[in-house]
């Protein structure tokens, strides 16, 4: 943590310190007391640093002591600074209106630019095999001025990777539906997984099929690849005809769904597994974990794993994924791409219907009962395409077995007289609370 300090130091003398985030009023006060600050910030980050490594204090580190030290130090200086931008002496006082409004404000900003420079430092992705690291995609920013306001609105909070909270209405904080959850991301799991369909040419006819070669609705079509995790141990001089093919089909629903949706999903086990591939190279494990433990799940496998993309819908077709499971079957959405230009993504529907953004900090898992919808859009005007991961989940019972075993929605898992058995065989495979 602190060689991570010595880092850090430099990029707050230079740069963060400019009132960005605070009032204007109280910028030249931050400034001025820019030294003290910095004493604070590396008491926190440091102590950040070491939390998120999860490694053991050093024993010579006072950790108490240097909380005491923070929490005097801070009071002071938020005093010091509203006296320094002209606020009255009265005004500093701990349980004045001005002070706590202040206060909020400067260490809500504080500890949002602690997290940037953590993110920078620590989640940084690296590329296999070349040793070349580039800095995690940015947090696509959520822009509320396109929220409509004939729809509810929920609380969209960033979450730790695998938290998982049930969704909550905005205004006023109750949940939503029992089965309707938002779950934080790991870092690498949405660019791993669109590293992968890009490298394996899939993302190239997802953005573009829709619009030069759509499928009618009702109609479907298969599609062969190599996987790109093969090519890349492939031997020199080797032939790529050595490879294995994966096969994934795409099928466009029927004219209720009143748009031009495509779904992509895996068509054998071949490139079923491969999905998995991705999914645990991209910290799906914790997506499971949260999720097992907040349903309180006695265990979990992926059942299938695809793509949704969609450039125009008039009208979102609201449905449910699952019912009559017993809570112990899902369906999780992850934002892949998205045009800047576009507004919400998702309905989930309560007591009204909610529009959400999927944003790249948590998914969206709706399970038994809950109705959903792709939001109205058209991205045509700039040739834009909206993509979800969608990764159908369940924890397998008798009880459930015969309804997740007649599910139909992709072409695999396989459908017919072997599927209950495929499905039983998958029960409790990525995730069991007795692990």
């Amino acid at each position: 943590p602190f060689l991570a300090l010595a880092k850090i130091k430099n990029c707050v003398a230079k740069d963060h310190f400019e009132g960005k985030d605070v009032p204007n009023k109280t910028a030249p006060a931050i400034m001025k007391h820019s030294k003290a600050s910095i004493l604070s910030v590396a008491l926190i980050v440091g102590l950040a640093t070491v939390v998120n490594a999860a490694e053991p204090l050093e024993k010579d580190f006072k950790y108490k002591d240097a909380l005491k030290y923070y929490h005097t130090e801070t009071a002071a200086l938020l005093k010091q600074s509203l006296l320094s931008a002209g606020f009255a002496i009265d005004e500093t006082n701990e349980v004045d209106d001005i002070y706590l409004d202040f206060a909020s404000r400067a260490l809500n900003a504080e500890k949002e630019r602690i997290e940037r420079i953590r993110d920078a430092l620590v989640s940084q992705t690296c590329s296999e095999g070349d040793g070349q690291c580039t800095p995690p995609p940015a947090k696509k920013k959520i822009d509320k001025s396109k929220y409509s306001p004939g729809f509810g609105h929920f609380l969209t909070h960033d979450l730790e990777p695998g938290q998982a909270e049930l969704m909550r209405w905005e205004h006023d904080g109750s949940i939503v539906q029992d089965y309707a959850v938002r779950v934080g991301l790991p870092p690498d799991l949405v660019p791993t997984i669109k590293a992968y369909v890009k490298d394996m040419g899939l993302l190239d006819i997802m953005t573009n099929m829709l619009y030069d070669d759509p499928l009618s609705p009702g109609d479907a079509k298969w599609f062969n690849f190599q996987s790109p995790y093969q090519k890349q141990s492939l031997a020199e001089g080797s032939s790529t005809d050595e490879l294995r093919n994966f096969t994934w089909n795409v099928e466009r629903p029927d004219k209720k769904w009143k748009s031009d949706m495509h779904w992509f999903n895996t068509a054998d086990e071949l490139s079923h597994e491969e999905g998995l591939r991705v999914l645990a190279k991209g910290g799906f494990d914790q997506v499971l974990a949260g999720i097992g433990e907040k349903m309180g799940l006695d265990s979990l496998n992926v059942d299938s794993f695809g793509f949704v993309a969609v450039t125009n819908c008039d009208r979102g077709f609201i449905h449910t994924d699952w019912e009559d499971v017993d809570g112990r079957a899902f369906n999780f959405l992850v934002g892949i791409e998205s045009p800047d230009q576009g507004g919400p993504e998702l309905i989930v529907e309560g007591d009204v219907k909610g529009e959400i953004y999927y944003g790249s900090n948590a998914g969206i898992l709706v399970g038994d009962g809950t109705r959903h919808g792709t939001r109205e859009c058209d991205h045509r005007a700039y040739r834009g395409v909206r993509i979800a991961c969608s990764i159908y989940l369940s924890d397998v019972t008798k009880d459930n077995l015969e309804i997740l075993a007649g599910d139909t929605t992709s072409i695999f898992p396989p459908t017919g007289k072997t599927a209950a058995d495929w499905v039983w065989t998958q029960r409790g495979r990525h995730w069991s609370k007795k692990d």
